[in-house]
């Protein structure tokens, strides 16, 4: 099912790269995200564009110098974009929706004979326990720069990645009292790495999005070999078999999306 659906998920998916302070100001990679629809709606999560890393930090101040990139397919530069704009955000979702002014970009080579963005479909149906799904995004991709004499050169290494998964539960964690506003998440019998955050969770039969990757559920393993002189044992953090992602039918933002026109089913 997911080689029948993968190609346009490929298509609208890339990553997304920031200025990095430490790295002269070139744009780095900073996560993933796709487009919902085909005027240039944009999906990541929220703490992938917050100083601290945290869906309720400080939004950054240079989101409009993003760069939306992705690998080069064959000869040439990958697919890009620019002229990013920050519209909407919802940290308790870690939600972020952005626009991408697809006029500014039409001169792009891989946007030439093309009307629109390639888009991945925003379903609200409640996926179910054990169905497969998967996710594709950029972890792990790297980046650098340096001076040399005048000039700043930098350079990226994209990582393109698909990893399959079930849903493990619709149900992060329990509370002594919980109502039907709290917020949706999925928990994945996989764990998600650095740089999968704000890729889509894909329902493998479809090919719709019905989630974003938000975190991973860390385990911190005692090393009782390692005690010191005072009896601390140290623990070694070991991102565990969990991904948790947050569901895009959470209805603040199923209702902000069709207001914008982007395209929702209910499949």
């Amino acid at each position: 099912m997911i080689r029948k659906t993968i190609k346009t998920v490929k298509e609208g998916t890339f990553c997304v790269q920031l200025p990095n302070k430490s790295q002269q100001g070139m744009p780095m990679p900073t996560g993933s995200g796709f487009f919902i629809s085909p005027d240039g709606w944009f999906v990541t999560a929220a703490h992938v564009i917050t100083e601290n890393g945290a869906a309720d930090g400080v939004q950054r101040s240079d989101i409009d110098q993003a760069w939306l990139m992705k690998e080069r397919d064959g000869i040439g530069p990958g697919s890009m974009c620019q002229f990013v704009k920050l519209e909407h955000v919802f940290p308790e979702y870690d939600f972020a929706l952005l626009h991408v002014d697809f006029d500014k970009n039409s001169n792009k080579e891989w946007l030439k004979g093309r009307s629109d963005f390639p888009y991945v479909k925003v379903s609200t149906r409640q996926l179910e326990m054990g169905e497969p799904v998967y996710s594709f995004g950029y972890p792990l991709s790297t980046g650098g720069a340096e001076k040399k004499g005048a000039m700043t050169v930098g350079q990226t290494q994209l990582s393109p990645r698909l990893t399959s998964a079930i849903v493990a539960s619709n149900l992060d964690k329990t509370q002594m009292i919980m109502t039907g506003s709290d917020p949706k998440h999925y928990v994945l019998d996989k764990a998600l790495n650095y740089g999968n955050s704000g890729g889509p969770i894909i329902a493998s039969e479809t090919g719709n999005v019905h989630a974003l990757c938000s975190r991973f559920q860390p385990v911190f393993v005692p090393q009782a070999h390692l005690k010191d002189q005072n009896g601390q044992i140290p623990h070694v953090m070991m991102p565990s078999l969990y991904g948790v992602v947050s569901s895009l039918n959470n209805a603040p933002i199923i209702a902000l999306l069709k207001s914008l026109g982007v395209p929702v089913t209910s499949e």
